[in-house]
């Protein structure tokens, strides 16, 4: 099948360092990048190279926004979408221990496989585009550079991406019984539960089995983060609901999935409408505390990369609070326990099969 790509390739750094999410701990800290919504604010804000952020120490998940369309296949990484060495940048921040996902969907995905089938092919085609080398003739949008696996952030009731989901699921369990770099399946609903835009991936026989899940925990007013400590109680923080996300993980298809807790990482990271979504890390500090009670709590995801950096001490506190000595029965890596080095739309490319 001939393919058509318009991505220049480059020779890239090879990594054998070990990804840092952590599934065991409470302390990992996974930051978007790609979408740049600070700098659409303020362009003296705008977000830099990948590379660029990997030395921050308390990152561990850095997921690529966007893969933003199946039909044709595209990424859509708004100012850095002419940067022809994210191949290298990938491998590099590997090589400092980040695990790197690949993010599928967004606020501009609003078109799903028209089939089951489709479903099928269109995994197959992702997986070898962004997966393992050796696989089926594939354009290579980061070269020879392996994401760690892929995360699901759909956002409208799109048809058949549990069979979507299911097929990227069974690409990554075949890899992780065959080979050495450990792969992921994330997902990032948001806080209403449940969910209707994932109801297919995460209910009933049509289920997917992540590895953990992302819960935008802003942008919806009777769930998210505005709404803790509206109510008394040690089990109840009024509307905020990670207690129905935490059984949620319990029940689901794997009982071992972790959730994050997702909060925005600057006031311009959310809505206008919905500003007050947006804590400042005092605020924060209780909130994170409260959910680290969960057996199922993995961490915090922040929103994005450019809003957290355009934000000068929140990630120095966050992480502060994060990856500080845990409650009795959680686990903090020994890694950051012993030091902990704390670190302050668009053009789109096409891929046509």
């Amino acid at each position: 099948m001939l393919l058509h790509f318009t991505l220049l390739t480059s020779t890239l750094w090879a990594s054998t360092a070990l990804a840092g999410y952590d599934p065991g701990a409470t302390d990992n800290i996974a930051i978007y990048w790609g979408q740049n919504s600070a700098g659409s604010v303020d362009a003296g804000q705008s977000q830099k190279t990948l590379a660029e952020y990997c030395t921050t120490t308390a990152v561990d998940i850095i997921p690529i926004a966007f893969l933003a369309n199946f039909n044709p296949i595209q990424l859509s990484l708004t100012n850095m979408d002419h940067d022809e060495n994210i191949g290298q940048e990938i491998a590099a921040c590997q090589a400092a221990g980040k695990t790197v996902l690949l993010s599928i969907g967004g606020a501009m995905f609003n078109t799903g496989p028209s089939s089951v089938e489709q479903a099928g092919y269109l995994a197959d085609q992702v997986w070898a585009m962004f997966g393992p080398l050796g696989g089926p003739p594939a354009p290579r949008p980061f070269g020879n550079a392996v994401v760690d696996g892929f995360d699901l952030d759909i956002e409208a009731p799109l048809p058949n991406i549990s069979p979507f989901a299911l097929r990227l699921r069974e690409h990554i369990d075949n890899a992780n019984a065959a080979g050495a770099q450990k792969f992921y399946l994330a997902a990032a609903p948001q806080c209403p539960y449940p969910d209707v835009n994932n109801q297919a991936i995460l209910h009933g026989d049509t289920a997917v089995p992540f590895d953990f899940i992302m819960v935008q925990f802003y942008n919806n007013a009777k769930c998210d983060i505005r709404v803790f400590g509206t109510a008394p109680g040690e089990s109840s923080q009024g509307g905020f609901n990670m207690d129905q996300w935490d059984g949620w993980a319990r029940a689901s298809k794997n009982p071992a999935v972790k959730v994050f807790l997702g909060i925005p990482g600057g006031p311009s990271a959310v809505t206008s409408s919905e500003k007050a979504s947006y804590k400042t890390p005092d605020l924060l500090a209780p909130i994170i505390a409260y959910s680290r009670r969960f057996s199922s709590f993995a961490g915090v995801m922040i929103w994005d990369m450019s809003q957290v950096f355009a934000n000068p001490g929140f990630l120095d506190a966050v992480s502060a609070d994060v990856k500080c000595a845990p409650a009795s029965g959680s686990a903090v890596r020994k890694s950051n326990t012993a030091s902990l080095r704390r670190a302050r739309r668009s053009h789109q490319r096409e891929w046509i099969m």
